[in-house]
């Protein structure tokens, strides 16, 4: 079986390179490169190397991961007659497709793999941004991001930017995130000649784009309470203290029975901010009805029953379980469907068809509710201090 050695061009030209990297490099009679553009390959067919690049691969296929199969295709057909000695920029194991798809053939028998050298771009942009990766350090990949892999209490280097409309793609997640005048860095031909640092903030990252393939992205880690009070980790934290011995009076001293009123109380301030069309009055009444979530659920883990990521890990399986024709194969054309789809799916969780009082509660209850919201009268003026003996 023939080999596939997969070599690391570095970051910049063959004065960077390794010396045991240049020399297999100059005297290979040929080299596949997945692209000319790069500084250590012009010098090396200056010094009369035969290379074949897969360039015409990128403009031929409409994708980046059609690309990629193709040059891996290649390779292999490449490699059953002869070994095959093939150059990547930067580390062959740093955000190299090919590379991880010759990995597979390589687990599936059809060729072995060999890597070797090659500087990785982190290493230049460490440098050049002086990055303190022990502070908390995380590497992303920009063609992938999602808001769940950011923490703004870690560095974050975002790999795979490469023009304007990717930088945009990656500014709009971020901006899900971070606040829109957090700083931003963009890194070009790091630890080149050419090197070039980019500081803007998110909001206006995208107008600062040079013309480079050899761009990369860069979030400092931030602090400030603005980021602390949007994370699940804080909130828990803040209710944990409420009822722990050295918390509130109050708070620590509730039980999930003391607790039953106000949950109605707080579902009735939802339902007025909504028929109000409040939307700033939905956002703190909403928040009421998350506290009473957290408090209950920092009483469950005080007592050792349960905590927050049992009741969020429940919410989430059973939403996902009973929607089978969004995340499973399930199709449905009608609500009739919907209704039968959610039934099983309901009857295979082992629920029982029961009695359904506080339907009929909520259809009466909610119908005075929205008729004493538009009379715009307070709920005190409208119950009386019989009727609230009554209710006890």
């Amino acid at each position: 079986m023939n080999t596939v050695r997969i070599i690391g061009l570095g970051t910049s030209d063959t004065d960077k390179m390794p010396l045991g990297i240049y020399k297999e490099l100059k005297n290979t009679k040929k080299l596949f490169v997945r692209t000319m553009d790069h500084p250590a390959v012009a010098m090396l067919q200056d010094e009369g190397v035969e290379i074949t690049s897969f360039d015409s691969y990128y403009e031929r296929e409409d994708t980046f991961q059609d690309t990629y199969e193709e040059i891996t295709t290649a390779l292999l057909t490449a490699a059953r007659t002869e070994d095959v000695l093939y150059a990547v920029p930067g580390h062959p194991m740093v955000y190299e497709t090919t590379t991880e798809r010759l990995l597979e053939a390589a687990d599936r028998g059809e060729v072995n793999v060999e890597i070797a050298g090659g500087q990785s771009f982190i290493d230049d942009v460490i440098t050049a941004l002086k990055i303190p990766v022990n502070e908390n350090f995380q590497l992303l990949d920009g063609t992938a991001l999602d808001m769940r892999d950011l923490d703004y209490r870690k560095h974050t280097l975002i790999t795979q930017v490469y023009d304007q409309l990717s930088v945009s793609e990656v500014k709009v997640t971020l901006l899900e995130y971070y606040d829109y005048d957090a700083l931003v860095y963009l890194v070009d031909k790091a630890g080149s000649a050419d090197e070039n640092i980019i500081e803007s903030t998110i909001a206006e990252i995208d107008f600062h784009v040079p013309d480079s393939n050899l761009l990369c992205m860069f979030m400092p880690k931030v602090s400030g309470e603005m980021y602390e009070n949007k994370t699940i980790g804080h909130m828990i934290n803040v209710f944990d203290t409420l009822v722990g011995e050295d918390g509130c009076p109050w708070d620590n001293t509730q039980t999930h029975e003391s607790l039953e009123r106000y949950l109605l109380e707080e579902s009735y301030e939802v339902i007025e901010a909504i028929e109000k069309q409040d939307d700033d009055g939905l956002v703190e009444e909403l928040g009421d009805i998350l506290l009473q979530v957290a408090l209950h659920a920092a009483i469950g883990k005080k007592d050792g029953y349960f905590d927050f990521y049992d009741v969020l890990s429940s919410l989430n399986k059973k939403v996902v379980h009973r929607h089978p024709h969004v995340f499973g194969n399930a199709t449905v054309n009608n609500m009739d469907e919907l209704n039968e789809v959610w039934a099983k799916a309901k009857a295979a969780e082992g629920k029982k068809p029961k009695v359904k009082h506080e339907k009929e509660y909520a259809v009466s209850v909610l119908k005075w509710m929205k008729e004493t919201i538009h009379h715009e009268k307070p709920l005190n003026e409208i119950i009386t201090e019989d009727d609230i003996h009554e209710t006890r």
